[in-house]
């Protein structure tokens, strides 16, 4: 079953809930200041999340951090499973990661 993309009203209703994400052409993006050291840890921390939706974010090293690019290809822009996504990336940002280490 595909995925519906959202209409630019729902993508803004949900921007308007995401502190700091941004509408970046068919994806949401969102830069995170974060030192070099910091980068790997966060960087396997989103993916955790990503792993749990089946979802593949664009994770890219910026000048002062890393940047965020959330967009489901398979449907050609934003769906429902980004802005979820997005937010569990703000969870993981502030402390909220899971620990895949840990057994269940």
């Amino acid at each position: 079953m595909a995925e519906e993309l959202l209409t630019d009203d729902e993508i803004e209703t949900a921007l308007a809930a995401l502190q700091g994400w941004r509408r970046d052409g068919d994806a949401l993006s969102k830069d995170v200041p974060v030192t070099p050291d910091s980068h790997g840890w966060l960087s396997e921390a989103v993916m955790n999340e990503a792993d749990v939706l089946d979802h593949h974010p664009d994770i890219e090293s910026t000048d002062n951090g890393i940047r965020f690019r959330l967009s489901t290809h398979s449907a050609g822009g934003v769906t429902a499973r980004d802005v979820e996504l997005a937010a569990r990336i703000d969870q993981v940002l502030e402390g909220g990661a899971r620990d895949r280490a840990t057994p269940s």
